[in-house]
């Protein structure tokens, strides 16, 4: 599962390798989300309608209509969709497609069969370190290939006479295998990801395309599913901050003659929890395996025998990590049942609680919300097309960063012959240092990013600091986690900055139901001004759609002309936008374009870049080009903003998926 012209993150990750190695080394590219080199791709072949076997589609209408593959997907989501909406509304909460209420939203399957939205190619990821995990299900090769779409719709509107663009927060994830070499030999396979930069978009496609991408190297495995299908918002959900929910399929594919088929299939360890609380040998079984395989669940590879497995997912934000529903093992096996356990010779876990995170943190759920963004980890740049208050700055999350360190590691040993270094931290850790032959470590975490708190990093035999100047500070309790995740925040009131979280709150649990979750807040911690100044902070409120509340000072004229970022400089708050009164007023009216023309709100929140992220529930918008010095002074920068104020990452107020084109 990165930013400036048409890189990916794997030569970002290896400027950092190249100090301490010889100039003239390979660098093999881990990923590529360069829009106009993508664009290509699809044009060469690549676009999802190759793939399910439908050449001609050029929406999710002609896709329905031609793709049987396709098709099964739709049918599986629209079942998924109506189970959980009837068990919501049975439970007192019901669900729109299109309202203007402060109501709980539901996605609108019509974007499946629609004429103006399609699926578009967001990224290409270089999987190779995956071979570890086939390996274990008998299987020859040399990891995967991934080709992530994202749906989007681009259309004119005739009454509005202008064009209306976004992307929406439904991806499809093709997953390729990649065959091996002579004698089983992945060391080719490595090697034909390094590829030399040449600035051409449309060379760079050749490259791939007979490449590591050539249709001859790679075969179609399965197609993985993660959509937002259901969103509250913060006027519902005041103390919250707004909810979501995400839904997780994996779909294994076959060919025959009669075409292309896809088949539901078992999410990789991911237990079924339902199934494993209702029968008691089940779950017995389940503890049995985690006993006899510490070693390598300690590791971070392992594949849990199909019995236990669940074929669908749902994960929920906002707090993702401290959400019951996202720690399946923690929910289905007591720590009482793995007492006992010799953790003397265990890397990372050293006791029953850390030993259930880590698995939770290995299950579809559990990693979907531990160092990602809104749900996702690669969802990629947006194009021309996109209104400039609707784009992001970083198309990935803070876990993808951290592990673009270790897979190019990875894939450097690989292509060397060497053998590369297996072991997988967890998603929420920060990056780490790899190089052969040097002592493992973690850096520093940066501010705002997750950090183990007390009892909590006793029980991991790896850990970390947070930066210099910051401290680990827990934010939300959540009784029914047995491992508590903190953020590297500062608690000197001189030293805060725009966009630091300010309020503390408890989660209590409805198990099995987590749309029923309750947060409360507890405290305030900071930013403690009374009322808006260009100089003290004030801590807003989570109602109007920060969780765990942000603090905010106005910008001053300074801050207006980025004057702190001369001379390479990077504070940690820049003068963004916020949402101001007009955009409050109009975001209920589904024209999502008319509410971003009135955000023109100047206001300072915390700076990010393609290598500095956002916390827990936010992400990196970008500055539109015409506030003066934005394509200068602060081309590499982005602002911190909540995730749902970006209209591409919510189901909610896009144009009718049936518009007429």
């Amino acid at each position: 599962m990165r930013e400036a012209g048409w890189r990916g993150l794997g030569l970002v990750m290896l400027a950092c390798l190249a100090a301490s190695e010889p100039a003239d080394a390979a660098e093999p590219l881990l990923d590529v989300q360069d829009v106009a080199t993508l664009r290509h791709l699809e044009t060469a072949g690549y676009a999802l309608s190759d793939v399910l076997g439908s050449r001609r589609a050029e929406s999710t209408a002609e896709l329905a209509k031609d793709s049987t593959a396709f098709r099964t997907i739709a049918v599986q989501v629209g079942d998924d969709v109506t189970a959980l909406r009837a068990e919501m509304l049975a439970n007192g909460r019901r669900l729109y497609e299109v309202t203007d209420g402060n109501v709980g939203r539901v996605i609108d399957l019509r974007w499946l069969r629609s004429p103006i939205a399609r699926f578009q190619l967001t990224a290409i990821v270089n999987r190779l370190d995956r071979q570890d995990f086939a390996a274990l299900l008998g299987e020859t090769g040399c990891g995967e290939v991934r080709l992530i779409y994202r749906l989007a719709y681009a259309f004119d509107d005739a009454k509005l006479k202008r064009r209306l663009a976004s992307r929406l927060p439904f991806t499809l994830n093709a997953v390729f295998s990649v065959k091996a070499g002579e004698g089983g030999s992945c060391r080719e396979a490595a090697q034909a990801w390094s590829i030399a930069p040449s600035g051409d978009p449309a060379a760079l496609a050749r490259q791939l395309a007979s490449g590591p991408l050539a249709k001859e190297r790679i075969s179609l495995k399965q197609v993985e599913l993660n959509a937002q299908i259901v969103r509250f918002p913060s006027g519902m959900e005041t103390e919250f901050g707004g909810q979501a929910a995400y839904l997780q399929r994996i779909f294994a594919a076959s060919k025959s003659e009669g075409g292309l088929t896809l088949k539901p299939k078992p999410l990789e360890n991911t237990p079924d929890v339902a199934k494993l609380k209702s029968d008691a040998a089940l779950r017995q079984g389940l503890i049995d395996y985690v006993r006899t395989n510490l070693p390598a669940i300690d590791r971070g590879v392992y594949q849990l025998p199909e019995r236990f497995l669940a074929t669908k997912a749902i994960s929920y934000s906002t707090f993702g990590s401290a959400r019951l529903a996202n720690h399946p093992f923690t929910e289905a096996v007591p720590a009482s049942a793995l007492a006992g356990l010799d953790f003397g010779r265990t890397r990372l876990v050293r006791n029953e609680k850390a030993l259930l995170e880590r698995l939770d943190n290995g299950s579809c759920v559990g990693c979907h919300q531990a160092g990602a963004t809104a749900g996702f980890h690669m969802f990629g740049l947006d194009d021309g097309s996109t209104s400039a208050l609707n784009r992001i700055k970083t198309g990935i999350s803070p876990h993808v960063y951290a592990e673009g360190f270790r897979r190019a590691a990875y894939v450097a040993a690989v292509a060397d012959g060497a053998e590369p270094e297996r072991y997988r931290p967890p998603s929420f850790a920060p990056p780490a240092s790899w190089q052969a032959g040097r002592n493992f470590a973690y850096r520093p975490a940066a501010l705002t990013m997750p950090c183990l708190t007390g009892e909590s990093a006793k029980a991991f035999g790896e850990g970390w600091g947070c930066a210099a100047g910051s401290v680990c500070k827990p934010l939300v309790e959540s009784k029914a986690v047995g491992i508590e995740l903190g953020q590297c925040v500062r608690l000197d009131e001189a030293r805060n900055f725009s966009g630091q979280p300010c309020l503390t709150g408890a989660i209590t649990t409805a198990v099995g139901k987590p749309y029923l979750d309750r947060y409360r807040k507890t405290g305030q911690f900071g930013a403690f001004a009374t009322g808006f100044s260009q100089t003290a902070f004030n801590c807003r409120p989570a109602k109007i759609g920060v969780p765990a509340g942000m603090a905010y000072r106005q910008c001053t004229p300074a801050d207006r002309t980025f004057a702190g970022f001369a001379n390479g400089k990077m504070p940690d708050e820049i003068c963004g936008l916020a949402g101001g009164k007009a955009f409050d007023d109009c975001v209920a009216t589904n024209r999502f374009d008319d509410c971003l023309s009135k955000a023109v709100t100047r206001g300072n929140r915390g700076t990010c870049s393609a290598t500095s992220f956002c916390r827990e529930d936010y992400m990196c918008q970008a500055i539109p080009d015409d506030v003066p010095g934005a394509t200068t002074t602060v081309r590499d920068y982005g602002f911190c903003s909540p995730t749902y104020f970006l209209f591409q990452m919510r189901i909610d107020g896009h144009p009718d998926p049936q518009a007429r084109l």
